[in-house]
């Protein structure tokens, strides 16, 4: 089946109710579980059910066009459309990680974060020069730290 192309039938109005609910779930980022549940589906036993619902070719071919269509406005999308769309997301958020990952890109679209600075230092050192560094500054240069080679040192008697 090739794709459709935005001047063909919405393949949304031949869904089924139950392919319809799936299809508007996992548009909203809902996994295959969740959004077989949310279509009325009993996640338990009709594990066949939510793998067929994602191999339909014709919720496959709804998915495909109403993305399509929806990312032909995104020139219109706001700050404010985008800080809904994120809210939504807190707001369905079914585990503490996901809440996490929604609050973490409300805070970076905010500008919460400062941006983390690292300086670095680039030089070549000659043999003489590292044969004078402490073990200390040999450990620095290397990203290490004294409690990591004691550790090691440890580990190995």
């Amino acid at each position: 089946m090739s794709d459709l192309t935005l001047t063909e039938v919405n393949p949304y109005t031949q869904l089924t109710l139950i392919q319809k609910r799936y299809v508007e779930a996992r548009l909203q980022g809902l996994n295959q579980k969740m959004s077989a549940k949310v279509a009325g589906f009993n996640t338990e036993t009709g594990g066949m059910y939510m793998d067929a619902l994602e191999r339909n070719p014709k919720v496959r071919a709804a998915i495909r066009y109403l993305i399509r269509e929806s990312t032909q406005s995104v020139d219109e999308l706001t700050k404010s459309d985008v800080m809904t769309g994120m809210m939504d997301a807190v707001d369905a958020a079914a585990t503490a990680g996901e809440l996490v990952m929604a609050w973490r890109e409300l805070g970076k679209l905010i500008g919460a974060y400062e941006p983390e600075r690292k300086i670095l230092e680039i030089r070549d050192y000659s043999n003489d020069e590292l044969k004078q560094l402490s073990d200390k500054d040999l450990l620095k240069l290397a990203g290490k730290r004294m409690t990591d080679t004691i550790d090691a040192d440890y580990e190995e008697v």
